[in-house]
């Protein structure tokens, strides 16, 4: 099987669930898997902070985006998460628990993303407003490759349940994650 990367990230996204199935076919281990996550978050970070630093309006930010380190173990953590709440839903729904897909998958997903976000940052220095509707038309097309790259990953064969078991899975994730949130910055701040 030849693959080349300009051609999976044109499969991605002209054909996601193609490219989730190329994706899993290379036999990637969960350890890589879950390094390329770490990866992509890490520069995720770094380029929200370049952005946040290259904006002369002042942005009132939450605390937990007040430093680089405490935002990526957020997110890593919280990417990781979501990976094994989606696949618990998935279950539920009649699909197949494959945390390593779905962790594959997750890691391509984050890579495509970063390169949204970096063609975002390059257009911001010519268009903020432009800037911000490229990245609400990636928006969209990422939600498209997550829920095909899910359905793929939990073999559900139904876009609508993948769509079901992807956002409830999120939503867990995020109050699950919040409520740790809240339980440490209350013990911080006794």
């Amino acid at each position: 099987m030849s693959l080349s990367l300009k051609s999976l990230i044109v499969e991605t996204l002209t054909a996601p669930r193609e490219a989730a199935n190329q994706i899993i076919a290379l036999g990637i281990s969960r350890q890589t898997s879950i390094m390329a996550i770490i990866l992509t978050v890490c520069i995720t970070v770094v380029l929200f902070f370049l952005d946040l630093n290259s904006s002369s309006n002042s942005i009132i930010l939450p605390l937990l985006m007040h430093h680089p380190l405490v935002l990526a173990i957020v997110m890593i953590f919280g990417t990781l998460w979501s990976a094994f709440v989606i696949s618990f839903f998935g279950r539920i729904l009649g699909g197949t628990e494959n945390i390593d897909n779905i962790l594959v998958l997750l890691a391509w997903g984050q890579a495509v993303q970063v390169g949204f976000q970096v063609m975002a940052t390059l257009i911001a220095f010519f268009s903020i407003q432009l800037a911000a509707l490229f990245q609400l038309g990636v928006f969209f097309i990422y939600i498209w490759i997550f829920i095909s790259f899910i359905d793929v990953a939990l073999k559900l064969e139904n876009l609508f349940k993948a769509f079901f078991v992807t956002f409830s899975g999120l939503i867990a994730a995020f109050i699950s994650v919040s409520m740790v949130l809240s339980l440490v910055v209350g013990l911080f701040n006794v």
